[in-house]
């Protein structure tokens, strides 16, 4: 029985790994479709909680799977909107940052984060950390923020610190 001759098992290895990474990003990035459905059915329902657990194994399935920047943006950008709604504020500012950051990257707007963060931290009445953001963004942006707040706002789950 012939065997190949150490040459030729070099060569294939590496394709053959290669095709093995293939499907497994194929595999992440359809599991973070499928957790990013689960995640706006459990917002529908509001279960905040279950929504921003859903996006963050979405975000954490579409970076394995090597996804676009754009994907993973929006993706942080509404696990963030899901843990204000659960009081998670600091996980919420989190998924902005991040948000605002991949945007930046991938030379996108981050309006819609910006101002997710804004209105984070004016719920809290943490008025100078709403200022330093409106600051980040400049003068020149301001006018933009007022453009974005009337197409989207944080949704509004129960009180936070009342019992569920």
């Amino acid at each position: 029985m012939p065997t190949l001759p150490p040459l030729r098992s070099c060569l294939i290895l590496p394709l053959v790994l290669l095709a093995l990474n293939a499907c497994s990003t194929q595999i992440e990035l359809r599991t973070a479709a499928q957790q990013e459905q689960f995640a706006r059915e459990a917002a529908s329902q509001g279960d905040w909680t279950q929504a921003m657990r859903s996006y963050e194994a979405a975000v954490e399935n579409v970076e394995l799977g090597r996804g676009d920047l754009a994907w993973q943006e929006r993706l942080h950008h509404q696990a963030g909107r899901a843990a204000s709604a659960a009081c998670r504020y600091d996980a919420a500012e989190f998924h902005f940052r991040a948000a605002i950051a991949l945007a930046k990257r991938s030379k996108q707007s981050s309006a819609f984060s910006y101002r997710a963060l804004i209105d984070q931290y004016e719920r809290q009445g943490k008025r100078a950390e709403a200022e330093a953001v409106r600051d980040e963004l400049g003068w020149h942006r301001r006018g933009l923020m007022a453009f974005v707040a009337e197409f989207e706002s944080l949704p509004v789950g129960k009180p936070c610190g009342v019992p569920r």
